[in-house]
């Protein structure tokens, strides 16, 4: 059972829905539904993922996560674009291995302290709360 396939069968019981339900909720023949938790496949479809994540209720995060499970990009990732330059810079950093992992922490701290600052000053809606990287 792969990654994607673990991920979304949690959802689905966290969410208390079987999967003929679920399937319901999406749209789907339940078959869909099936595959995708016991084999992941069709999860390479981004829009079946993001029916799935919106179908099971799922916060930005967690629907974030499903989506790279599934091998896609998270949503502000694919809408930035990922040749963005400050992105590729920042995880041209965050990947060398010269940089020690406190100083990486350090660095994602920073990030998003800036990134808090900014948006509270330009009165966007605060970041979600990002899960701990283990």
């Amino acid at each position: 059972m792969s990654d994607f396939s673990l991920l979304f069968r949690q959802y689905r019981e966290r969410a208390g829905l079987s999967q003929n339900a679920l399937a319901r909720r999406m749209g789907m023949n339940p078959a869909y539904v099936n595959r995708l938790e016991r084999s992941g496949q069709g999860s390479g479809n981004r829009r079946l993922v993001e029916t799935a994540a919106e179908a099971l209720g799922l916060d930005p995060v967690e629907k974030d996560t499903l989506l790279a499970a599934a091998g896609h990009l998270p949503a502000a990732l694919a809408a930035a674009g990922p040749a963005d330059p400050t992105l590729l810079l920042l995880a041209n950093t965050l990947a060398d291995d010269g940089l020690s992992e406190e100083d990486k922490q350090d660095l994602r701290l920073v990030v998003r302290l800036v990134v808090q600052r900014w948006r509270q000053a330009a009165r966007l809606s605060p970041l979600p709360d990002q899960p701990e990287k283990v």
